[in-house]
């Protein structure tokens, strides 16, 4: 599914976001849930070209997508898996 975000309302929010905030733009993957991702799955889905994982937006997005609605989604990210040892 590509464009499930109206790229007009993404850079809206972008250009309207506070500096603080730290806004940008990124590849949200939406996995089943709920579970916490193993270190294996974060190496996956970071080669695989993720930004953000999560368990909810998939399903909307399509919804909306489906129905032809324009939409844009935003998260807050409130945790982060750990970084890969470099050895």
């Amino acid at each position: 599914m590509t464009d499930a975000y109206d790229p007009a309302l993404r850079r809206l929010a972008l250009a309207l976001a506070p500096k603080e905030l730290r806004a940008r733009s990124g590849v949200y993957v939406g996995v089943g849930g709920p579970s916490y991702e193993t270190p294996a799955e974060c190496r996956y889905l970071r080669r695989a070209g993720a930004h953000a994982v999560g368990m909810r937006k998939k399903s909307e997005a399509a919804a909306a997508r489906h129905l032809g609605l324009r939409k844009k989604g935003l998260s807050l990210i409130t945790n982060s898996a750990p970084a890969e040892k470099k050895d």
